[in-house]
């Protein structure tokens, strides 16, 4: 998590750090484990200005000398106006665009809303892409106000702990066995209905090739991924498509892929899975939506391909597959695209100066 790795360099900076959480989940209890004071003001809703004065009751009363935000629209402007009120500056992050309210007058409101806190109540607005900079300012953030700084990974300290061997091993798999990975939360949006559409067809021209798909069903409970897997069997895939849910052990997994895929069919900021990808030195195929352009250079690092085009993927993941030399070479320059522009240590330097150059206008 991109807001954790920026925690524990202020840590490490000898900075303390006080979080508010809207709900509690694995993030909190990490934190907890840190010994970092965690709040839980609900700044899901952008009317709830009387949460803007219980943060700024918080920021008071724990000397916080700076706010960093990393929520959607309703989080930031809160976060805004309780730092405006508090007497603190305010940055925010934008790591994806916002998707605001389709009432035309509600839709109004808040871009107002967010216009008017970011010009006058927001020291910066760090974008994680080039793509997200040009929505939010459709969105009414100011542009003067935003800096785009890369998500990174760690490439030096990459954490693996188990073989490719050993997790074909643990899913029988043999070891001349393709496999192609998608590793993200399964929802519409990731693309992993078109995956499994596009299983069919390569599996025909290479029957050996398995799909494995990594993530859990959040937000539908269960029901989405019920779905997919009955997808898998009445295209009769099933046996081609391993379905893990959630797994900690990411970057295993990424060393036993042959070839990553994510066809997200909606923006994405800029996705630190395919960073890990890169990190793992494996070849990526994703689509043309929000910084994914920005990460995997076309026929360089990869293979970018239109978004909810089954066809298009299914010809890429064959060549790559037909292709096995030009793949691999393709993972070796990712890993070093991401080394020179998406390391860990270039994002968090970025961040901390522009902490300390707000510090110091303020």
């Amino acid at each position: 998590m991109i807001c954790l790795k920026i925690i524990e360099e202020a840590l490490r900076r000898n900075n303390k750090v006080i979080v508010n959480s809207p709900a509690e989940g694995k993030f909190t209890y990490i934190l907890r484990e840190k010994g970092i004071k965690v709040y839980n003001i609900n700044t899901r809703r952008t009317f709830r200005l009387d949460n803007a004065v219980r943060l700024a009751q918080i920021i008071k009363k724990e000397g916080i000398n700076l706010v960093h935000s990393h929520t959607p629209l309703g989080g930031m402007v809160l976060s805004r106006l309780g730092g405006w009120m508090a007497g603190v500056p305010v940055i925010t992050h934008a790591h994806i665009q916002d998707f605001m309210n389709q009432n035309p007058l509600v839709r109004r409101y808040q871009f107002l809303l967010n216009w008017f806190t970011s010009k006058f109540f927001c020291a910066k607005i760090i974008a994680v892409s080039e793509g997200v900079r040009k929505e939010i300012i459709k969105e009414g953030a100011v542009a003067n106000k935003i800096a785009v700084i890369y998500n990174g990974v760690d490439l030096d300290n990459a954490s693996y702990n188990k073989s490719s061997v050993e997790i074909r091993k643990e899913f029988g798999l043999k070891e001349n066995q393709c496999i192609i990975g998608e590793i993200a939360r399964l929802c519409k949006n990731k693309g992993q209905d078109i995956l499994i559409k596009v299983a069919q067809r390569v599996i025909k021209k290479n029957p050996d090739t398995v799909f494995m798909i990594v993530g859990e069903d959040l937000e539908q409970r269960g029901d989405y991924e019920k779905n997919l897997k009955r997808l898998a069997n009445d295209l009769g895939v099933t046996q081609n498509i391993i379905f893990t849910g959630y797994r900690s052990d990411i970057m295993d997994l990424m060393r036993a892929f042959d070839l990553f895929v994510l066809p997200s069919s909606a923006v994405e900021g800029l996705a630190v899975v395919i960073l890990e990808a890169m990190a793992a030195k494996r070849p990526v195929i994703t689509t043309l939506v929000g910084g994914n352009p920005e990460i995997v250079v076309d026929t360089e690092t990869g293979t970018i391909v239109p978004q909810g085009d089954p066809d298009k993927l299914a010809e890429a993941i064959i060549y790559h597959l037909k292709n096995p030399g030009i793949s691999k070479n393709m993972g070796e320059k990712g890993y070093d695209r991401a080394k020179r522009y998406f390391s860990l240590s270039q994002m968090l330097d970025k961040i901390m100066d522009i902490y300390e150059e707000v510090l110091r206008r303020r």
